[in-house]
């Protein structure tokens, strides 16, 4: 079995249960430090993973690649999260965010046990497809170089000034994670699981998981098209106006008190 690479936030007071969390792509486990440690102050341990290409997991190889990726991702964080060996005495969360969404979505359908599941605008496609349109990978990939070509200094004050609601102790895990990206996978693109997403998405249902979707209305993946068929599928949307992509940095306090609210209503409920 591939180790990816963890890092660890244990909670502060009670242990509620623990966390899995996964990046986005071209980020990092180190880039969710602050809602880590947000949540671990609610009692939460949180286990961020750096999918293989990310942070200082393994790199990318010709044959994985001519795999699915987002199937690989999804088989190795399924192997991570048993090797935990967490089992079923507390609770056990996903959280992911845009590539990382939808590889906690399908993760979390093949855990037993676990009791809810967050997704900050995941990547899904509609019409439904586990491809990325190639022009979209190369051009992503050439633009993960290009910032891999400039100082730190230079990309912080970059993603400073395209996103200046970030804060600041965001820039630092979010640049290095860029240098260290794998830009084999970014080019190849095809991140999301074979697995459709609103088969997922039926699955958790019929497993009494609730879906927790939060997302923004600037530059995001997930459209009106996309929250109609989620919540249709039971999943809970919520779409804070202005913000971007990145949910979590744009309305840092708005998405831990709508994760906090979800989390309490989750753990409630009998199963």
């Amino acid at each position: 079995m591939t180790a990816l690479h963890t890092e660890i936030t244990e909670p502060r007071g009670p242990r509620r249960g623990t966390i899995i969390a996964i990046p986005g792509l071209a980020e990092s486990a180190a880039t969710l430090a602050p809602t880590a440690h947000h949540w671990a102050q609610q009692g939460w341990q949180v286990v961020a993973v750096d999918p293989r290409g990310h942070g200082s997991s393994p790199r990318w190889t010709p044959e994985l690649l001519n795999q699915h990726p987002g199937d690989v991702i999804v088989e190795e964080l399924v192997d991570t999260v048993e090797a935990l060996g967490l089992g079923t005495a507390e609770p056990l969360v996903y959280f992911g965010h845009s590539a990382g969404g939808s590889a906690a979505a399908a993760a979390a359908a093949r855990t037993a046990g676990v009791r809810a599941v967050i997704l900050e605008d995941p990547f899904w496609r509609l019409p439904v497809t586990p491809h990325q349109d190639r022009q979209v990978a190369e051009a992503a990939a050439d633009n993960l170089r290009r910032l891999q070509a400039m100082t730190d200094e230079a990309r912080q004050a970059e993603a400073a000034a395209t996103f200046p609601r970030w804060p600041s102790d965001e820039l630092p895990a979010w640049s290095q994670a860029k240098a260290d990206m794998d830009a084999t996978l970014v080019a190849n693109g095809d991140v999301i699981p074979t697995r459709a997403w609103p088969t997922l998405l039926a699955d958790l249902r019929a497993s009494s998981v609730p879906v927790q979707i939060i997302t923004g209305t600037i530059k995001i993946g997930i459209t009106a098209n996309h929250r109609a068929i989620a919540r249709s599928l039971g999943a809970e949307t919520t779409v804070l106006d202005g913000a971007t992509h990145f949910i979590r940095r744009d309305e840092r306090a708005r998405f831990h008190q709508i994760t906090e609210r979800f989390l309490d209503s989750a753990l409630s409920r009998t199963r």
